[in-house]
Protein backbone atom coordinates (compact mmCIF):
# COMPACT_ATOMS: atom_id res chain seq x y z
CA UNK A 1 0.00 0.00 0.00
CA UNK A 2 2.76 2.64 1.02
CA UNK A 3 4.29 1.33 -2.41
CA UNK A 4 1.55 2.61 -4.66
CA UNK A 5 0.89 5.83 -2.53
CA UNK A 6 4.71 6.82 -3.31
CA UNK A 7 4.02 6.21 -7.04
CA UNK A 8 0.94 7.82 -7.22
CA UNK A 9 2.50 10.99 -5.37
CA UNK A 10 5.65 10.36 -7.74
CA UNK A 11 3.56 10.87 -10.75
CA UNK A 12 1.89 13.65 -9.07
CA UNK A 13 4.83 15.18 -8.97
CA UNK A 14 5.95 14.49 -12.75
CA UNK A 15 2.85 15.89 -14.08
CA UNK A 16 2.64 19.20 -11.91
CA UNK A 17 6.21 19.51 -13.27
CA UNK A 18 4.98 19.03 -16.98
CA UNK A 19 1.73 21.27 -16.68
CA UNK A 20 4.51 24.32 -15.69
CA UNK A 21 6.82 24.01 -18.54
CA UNK A 22 4.87 21.93 -21.08
CA UNK A 23 6.97 20.85 -23.75
CA UNK A 24 4.35 21.06 -26.65
CA UNK A 25 2.68 24.72 -26.51
CA UNK A 26 3.90 27.57 -28.52
CA UNK A 27 3.96 30.93 -27.58
CA UNK A 28 0.43 31.46 -28.31
CA UNK A 29 -0.77 28.63 -26.49
CA UNK A 30 0.91 29.44 -23.54
CA UNK A 31 0.03 32.62 -23.25
CA UNK A 32 -4.25 31.32 -23.71
CA UNK A 33 -3.28 28.62 -21.09
CA UNK A 34 -2.34 31.23 -18.64
CA UNK A 35 -5.51 33.44 -19.56
CA UNK A 36 -7.85 30.41 -19.04
CA UNK A 37 -6.05 29.20 -16.09
CA UNK A 38 -5.59 32.60 -13.87
CA UNK A 39 -8.45 34.59 -12.59
CA UNK A 40 -6.04 37.07 -11.05
CA UNK A 41 -5.64 39.55 -14.16
CA UNK A 42 -2.92 41.12 -12.52
CA UNK A 43 -1.23 37.83 -12.05
CA UNK A 44 -1.68 37.76 -16.11
CA UNK A 45 0.97 40.47 -16.16
CA UNK A 46 3.08 38.22 -14.34
CA UNK A 47 2.61 35.78 -16.62
CA UNK A 48 2.73 37.52 -19.84
CA UNK A 49 6.22 38.80 -18.67
CA UNK A 50 7.34 34.61 -17.78
CA UNK A 51 6.05 34.00 -21.35
CA UNK A 52 7.96 36.68 -23.20
CA UNK A 53 11.34 36.19 -20.77
CA UNK A 54 11.49 32.36 -21.73
CA UNK A 55 10.82 33.03 -25.44
CA UNK A 56 13.89 36.03 -24.93
CA UNK A 57 15.72 33.46 -23.50
CA UNK A 58 15.16 30.71 -25.79
CA UNK A 59 16.31 33.21 -28.76
CA UNK A 60 19.38 34.04 -26.69
CA UNK A 61 20.55 30.74 -27.02
CA UNK A 62 19.77 29.45 -30.15
CA UNK A 63 21.52 33.32 -31.22
CA UNK A 64 24.39 31.96 -29.00
CA UNK A 65 24.66 28.38 -30.72
CA UNK A 66 24.14 29.76 -34.23
CA UNK A 67 26.95 32.04 -33.71
CA UNK A 68 29.25 29.77 -32.03
CA UNK A 69 28.98 27.42 -35.28
CA UNK A 70 29.01 30.41 -37.75
CA UNK A 71 30.60 33.12 -36.35
CA UNK A 72 34.08 34.35 -37.59
CA UNK A 73 35.19 36.33 -34.83
CA UNK A 74 37.23 34.70 -32.05
CA UNK A 75 35.25 37.60 -29.82
CA UNK A 76 31.90 36.56 -31.18
CA UNK A 77 32.36 32.88 -30.49
CA UNK A 78 33.97 33.02 -26.83
CA UNK A 79 30.85 35.97 -25.91
CA UNK A 80 28.31 33.32 -27.34
CA UNK A 81 29.81 30.45 -25.50
CA UNK A 82 29.32 32.66 -22.44
CA UNK A 83 25.86 33.38 -23.16
CA UNK A 84 25.02 30.07 -23.76
CA UNK A 85 26.35 29.50 -19.99
CA UNK A 86 24.47 32.27 -18.52
CA UNK A 87 20.92 31.96 -20.77
CA UNK A 88 20.79 27.73 -19.46
CA UNK A 89 21.02 29.39 -16.07
CA UNK A 90 18.21 31.80 -16.82
CA UNK A 91 16.04 29.01 -18.37
CA UNK A 92 16.64 26.70 -14.91
CA UNK A 93 14.97 29.93 -13.29
CA UNK A 94 12.16 30.65 -14.89
CA UNK A 95 11.30 27.14 -14.70
CA UNK A 96 11.39 27.31 -11.59
CA UNK A 97 9.55 30.31 -11.03
CA UNK A 98 7.23 29.18 -13.57
CA UNK A 99 6.37 26.06 -11.55
CA UNK A 100 6.14 27.91 -8.15
CA UNK A 101 4.03 30.61 -9.59
CA UNK A 102 1.62 27.99 -11.61
CA UNK A 103 2.17 29.70 -14.58
CA UNK A 104 2.83 28.00 -17.78
CA UNK A 105 5.81 28.73 -20.20
CA UNK A 106 5.76 28.12 -24.64
CA UNK A 107 8.34 25.81 -25.74
CA UNK A 108 8.73 27.79 -28.69
CA UNK A 109 9.83 31.13 -29.96
CA UNK A 110 7.48 33.80 -30.27
CA UNK A 111 6.43 34.69 -33.76
CA UNK A 112 8.68 37.84 -33.37
CA UNK A 113 11.58 36.08 -31.88
CA UNK A 114 11.44 33.84 -34.97
CA UNK A 115 11.88 35.87 -37.71
CA UNK A 116 14.83 37.25 -35.54
CA UNK A 117 16.14 34.22 -35.00
CA UNK A 118 15.58 33.33 -39.38
CA UNK A 119 17.23 36.78 -40.04
CA UNK A 120 20.81 35.57 -38.13
CA UNK A 121 20.43 31.97 -39.41
CA UNK A 122 20.14 33.66 -43.62
CA UNK A 123 22.59 36.12 -43.06
CA UNK A 124 25.53 36.29 -45.58
CA UNK A 125 28.95 34.88 -43.80
CA UNK A 126 30.40 37.92 -44.16
CA UNK A 127 27.72 39.55 -42.21
CA UNK A 128 27.63 36.84 -39.87
CA UNK A 129 29.19 39.01 -36.97
CA UNK A 130 27.83 41.85 -37.43
CA UNK A 131 23.99 41.08 -37.78
CA UNK A 132 24.50 38.69 -34.30
CA UNK A 133 25.57 41.49 -32.49
CA UNK A 134 22.98 43.75 -33.30
CA UNK A 135 19.95 41.77 -33.29
CA UNK A 136 21.29 41.11 -29.71
CA UNK A 137 21.31 44.54 -29.39
CA UNK A 138 18.16 45.35 -30.38
CA UNK A 139 16.59 42.48 -28.16
CA UNK A 140 18.68 43.57 -25.05
CA UNK A 141 17.59 47.00 -25.43
CA UNK A 142 13.51 45.51 -25.70
CA UNK A 143 13.82 43.23 -23.23
CA UNK A 144 15.31 45.44 -20.47
CA UNK A 145 12.57 47.43 -20.37
CA UNK A 146 9.99 44.87 -19.75
CA UNK A 147 12.88 43.12 -16.42
CA UNK A 148 13.13 47.10 -15.72
CA UNK A 149 9.11 47.62 -15.17
CA UNK A 150 8.43 43.84 -13.83
CA UNK A 151 10.95 44.68 -11.16
CA UNK A 152 8.54 47.22 -9.75
CA UNK A 153 5.13 46.35 -11.27
CA UNK A 154 5.13 42.69 -11.11
CA UNK A 155 2.56 41.44 -8.37
CA UNK A 156 4.53 38.38 -7.66
CA UNK A 157 7.48 39.34 -5.23
CA UNK A 158 9.86 36.29 -6.34
CA UNK A 159 8.82 38.12 -10.29
CA UNK A 160 9.85 40.93 -9.38
CA UNK A 161 13.20 39.71 -7.47
CA UNK A 162 13.51 37.81 -10.79
CA UNK A 163 13.74 41.10 -12.76
CA UNK A 164 15.42 42.92 -10.38
CA UNK A 165 18.16 40.48 -10.31
CA UNK A 166 18.45 40.26 -13.97
CA UNK A 167 18.89 43.38 -14.78
CA UNK A 168 22.25 43.39 -13.83
CA UNK A 169 22.65 40.69 -16.96
CA UNK A 170 21.67 43.17 -19.58
CA UNK A 171 24.19 45.73 -18.37
CA UNK A 172 26.71 43.28 -18.54
CA UNK A 173 25.87 41.96 -22.02
CA UNK A 174 25.70 45.63 -23.14
CA UNK A 175 28.65 46.03 -22.36
CA UNK A 176 30.03 43.15 -23.80
CA UNK A 177 28.52 44.16 -27.18
CA UNK A 178 29.81 47.46 -26.89
CA UNK A 179 33.49 45.81 -26.50
CA UNK A 180 33.10 42.52 -29.30
CA UNK A 181 31.63 45.47 -31.73
CA UNK A 182 34.60 48.09 -31.06
CA UNK A 183 36.80 44.62 -32.05
CA UNK A 184 35.16 44.14 -35.25
CA UNK A 185 35.19 47.57 -36.18
CA UNK A 186 39.12 46.66 -35.94
CA UNK A 187 39.14 43.73 -37.88
CA UNK A 188 36.76 44.93 -40.92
Amino acid sequence: MKKSYKSVLACLGVALVMSSCSSSLSYNEALQKNVSRLEDTEKLEDARFLVDAASYNMLAMKLAKQAVQSGYSASVVSMARENMKEHEEMGKELKKLARKEDIVLPAELSSEHEKLLAELTSADRREFDRTYIRILSDIGEQDREKFETMATEAKSEEIRAFAARKLDHFESHENQLQTVDAELLKTY
